[in-house]
């Protein structure tokens, strides 16, 4: 289901009717569910939204460190083995010079932004 709302979230975002819309938080928030999850075989479908993307928004915004949920050498590992060597090789790259903050203090941010009192979601509850 989570691979559905994030495709359905990326197609909107792509598409003539995003607009200047408040709901662009949604495919971050699927993002890092996706992360949570671990399963490498996402990391072509977050790997899309963050380097194949027709919306600048997206590309800009994506945080790649969304694409390594099952781990750094797990993921490339997947990605080699399925035929996905471009996109490995581009993300062995980025993790040598790109990876700031790295993938573990990414994800407490991002679930403190998510997730804490002060956060995105809850702030919307009030």
């Amino acid at each position: 289901m989570l691979q559905e709302i994030f495709d359905l979230e990326r197609t909107w975002r792509e598409g003539p009717d995003s607009g200047e819309s408040d709901e662009y938080e949604q495919i971050y928030v699927t993002a890092f569910l996706l992360f949570l999850t671990g399963d490498p075989a996402d990391s072509c479908r977050l790997y899309g939204a963050k380097f194949r993307t027709s919306d600048m928004d997206l590309g800009i915004g994506f945080d790649a460190q969304a694409i390594f949920g099952a781990g750094r050498h797990e993921t490339l590992r997947w990605l080699a083995e399925n035929g996905y060597t471009d996109e490995c090789a581009h993300l062995s790259e980025w993790l040598l010079y790109a990876e700031d903050p790295r993938i573990e203090d990414w994800a407490r941010q991002v679930r403190d932004y998510f997730y804490s009192p002060n956060g995105v979601l809850l702030l919307d509850q009030l």
